[in-house]
């Protein structure tokens, strides 16, 4: 497909690939396209998540760590952990991540945001503990 761009940026149609039952445009697997594949499996572990937060919803302290997650889906990842942090009350959020180092104005008081390798990071810590 991109040798037969050659120094153009269009993909040949015929080489666009094609769902083979229904012949429609095969996309990517993003949610750009209104549809993203959340089915049985995405709803049974969304459940599990969603209950274990519930069950810990007045516990005197809940860690959320962001770990690699980057800036192009916040609303994902980073928002809802954002929110739960601001919501409960002994919430704390860590982000760690190679690129960025963001941390939204309202958990300022409940997160640390650092900027730097994630597996040293982590040894880090373990050494801190003493582990």
């Amino acid at each position: 497909m991109v040798s037969a761009m050659g120094d153009d940026t269009k993909v040949p149609t015929e080489l666009i690939p094609r769902c083979p039952h229904c012949g429609a445009e095969a996309f990517p697997w993003v949610r750009g396209y209104g549809n993203f594949l959340e089915g049985a499996e995405y709803r049974h572990q969304y459940q599990k998540v969603s209950d274990d937060l519930n069950q810990h919803l007045n516990d005197a302290h809940i860690l959320f760590l962001e770990l690699g997650v980057g800036r192009m889906t916040p609303m994902f990842i980073q928002e809802p952990f954002w929110a739960l942090t601001a919501t409960f009350k002994g919430a704390y959020d860590v982000m760690i991540n190679r690129d960025f180092e963001f941390l939204p104005e309202q958990i300022e008081a409940k997160g640390q945001a650092i900027k730097a390798d994630i597996e040293q990071t982590l040894t880090d810590v373990r050494q801190q503990l003493g582990q």
